[in-house]
């Protein structure tokens, strides 16, 4: 919507009319609004049309920390007391370190899953969220120390058939998450989303009219996305000639670098 008070009006129509036609009546003082690139001028006026509180950023929407800028720790705090609750919920005296193994893969992995598919956590996150999956899965408390835990955590991260205890480990389950949008966007899967990043980049380098520091992170993983998989002939939309891997392991700039030294038309 932009911000003037022409659509603003329009909005508390809408809104009016949805609230006669149903019956339910919306709470503005219960309601907030968010100004975005709006001219300083026009956002008392708008703000005080809707009858809804002014708020800022980091915000939550639909359940993820939103902000303009680079989100901190803190805004992190929730998802982490969350898994605290649930940890201190558990009876787990009861459980032996397998049973608690289970719990903490199939309920507090799984509701990061989440987070995990939209957002790069940051290190920080992770260690807090790792110290609370390590003491409850060696005391079943909130606090640990090394003569408690039995095998070191990078093994316990393993898989069972590598000897370890098959707990995810966090930071890779993150990336292999968000590459997965990155794979929707190369396998022409439809979606809303799909379509409309489609129209406003170039998926062979990602280079396009999308900023923003999520745009920075997929950029990133974009030569780890080309690496891990092939491709498959097509328009050629979504081919990078020099950077997608066409046979064996590796793209033809990593097998031949002298020859792609002298390329003019890298991406």
């Amino acid at each position: 919507m932009r911000g003037d008070l022409g659509e603003v009006g329009r909005l508390k129509q809408l809104l009016d009319q949805f609230s006669d036609a149903t019956s339910l009546r919306i709470n503005y003082h219960k309601s907030t609004a968010f100004p975005i690139h709006m001219s300083k001028d026009n956002i008392p006026a708008c703000i005080a049309a809707l009858g809804y509180r002014r708020d800022g950023f980091p915000q939550t929407y639909l359940g993820l920390p939103l902000s303009c800028e680079k989100l901190r720790l803190s805004a992190f705090d929730p998802y982490i007391s969350r898994a605290d609750r649930h940890l201190a919920g558990w009876q787990a005296s009861f459980l032996n370190p397998m049973g608690r193994a289970v719990l903490i893969n199939s309920v507090l992995d799984g509701q990061l899953a989440y987070l995990m598919s939209a957002l790069i956590l940051p290190l920080g996150v992770v260690r807090q969220i790792d110290k609370c999956r390590r003491s409850f899965l060696w005391t079943g408390e909130g606090e640990s120390n090394g003569s408690n835990c039995l095998v070191a955590w990078d093994k316990v991260r393993s898989s069972r058939y590598q000897g370890g205890l098959g707990i995810r480990d966090l930071e890779v389950q993150n990336t292999c998450l968000l590459l997965k949008l990155l794979h929707r966007l190369h396998t022409g899967i439809q979606s809303s989303w799909a379509n409309w990043i489609r129209e406003h980049v170039c998926l062979a380098n990602l280079e396009g009219d999308i900023q923003g520091n999520h745009w920075e992170l997929m950029r990133e993983m974009l030569p780890l996305y080309q690496a891990i998989t092939t491709v498959e002939l097509g328009d050629g939309k979504s081919t990078a000639f020099w950077h997608d891997v066409w046979t064996g392991e590796e793209s033809i700039a990593e097998r031949f670098p002298a020859l792609y030294s002298h390329c003019k038309l890298p991406n």
